[in-house]
């Protein structure tokens, strides 16, 4: 998903308005294609001779992250675009300490898994990231 037509797909799909500041945004993490901070993807528009203020940035990531649209890393707490927006409900992380790739899943048995836990505890869960930290199959060999 890298066109201007399927962001704007994208974000009416989640009955936002197509507007400039997410397009932008949007591209940005998409092409950055690593988890970035609010200054990085501002800097890339910026580089891409276009503006926008970081606290504009912070609100579209806010937004974005609300509707499943993009995660915020657990351990890093940087953004980046969610792989798979489709599925509801519960993603978790491959986290590659060496290539710093990270790779997005969804497993409904976890999260049935973490729910019981947060229940015996007598804790109401609201959402839950699950981050496992390792090394890439490419970083391996």
């Amino acid at each position: 998903m890298n066109t201007t037509s399927s962001i704007a797909h994208l974000l009416k799909a989640q009955g936002l308005r197509d507007t400039q500041p997410r397009r932008m945004v949007m591209q940005a993490l998409i092409h950055i294609q690593s988890p970035a901070s609010p200054y990085d993807i501002q800097k890339w528009i910026t580089a891409q001779e276009n503006t926008i203020n970081t606290v504009t940035v912070y609100r579209v990531l806010e937004v974005f992250e609300s509707l499943g649209l993009v995660h915020r890393h657990p351990s890093s707490g940087l953004y980046f675009p969610c792989s798979i927006p489709e599925i509801k409900g519960h993603h978790g992380f491959l986290h590659c300490t060496k290539c710093h790739l990270v790779e997005e899943f969804h497993n409904p048995e976890l999260c049935v898994i973490e729910n019981a836990i947060a229940k015996k505890a007598g804790f109401k869960a609201k959402n839950h990231l699950s981050e496992i930290v390792g090394v890439c199959k490419g970083c391996v060999l």
